[in-house]
C-alpha cells in the first residue's frame, strides 16, 4: 500500500475516535440541556434527543475505527 493508503488509515480512525468523543460528550450532557424528551421509561429515566444522536454519533464512530482496522490489517497482510 501507498504512503497515501497510510494517511487513509490514520484519518478514518482519527475521524472514528473523534466521532466517539462526541457521541460520548452528548450522552453525558445534563438534563436541562438534552433537547426534547422523546420517551419517559419511568419517573425518573426517560430517553432525549440529544441521548438518540448521541448514540447514534458513538456507533458511528465506532464503525469508522473498525474500518480503520480492517483496511491496517488488509495493508499488513498484502
Amino acid at each position: 500500500m501507498s504512503r497515501r493508503g497510510h494517511w487513509g488509515v490514520t484519518a478514518i480512525s482519527a475521524a472514528g475516535i473523534m466521532f466517539m468523543i462526541l457521541g460520548l460528550t452528548a450522552v453525558a450532557l445534563p438534563a436541562p440541556q438534552e433537547g426534547a424528551q422523546l420517551l419517559q421509561l419511568d419517573s425518573q429515566h426517560a430517553v432525549n434527543v440529544m441521548d438518540v444522536a448521541g448514540s447514534f454519533v458513538l456507533g458511528l464512530g465506532l464503525i469508522l475505527t473498525w474500518i480503520g482496522s480492517r483496511l491496517w490489517n488488509r495493508h499488513l497482510q498484502a
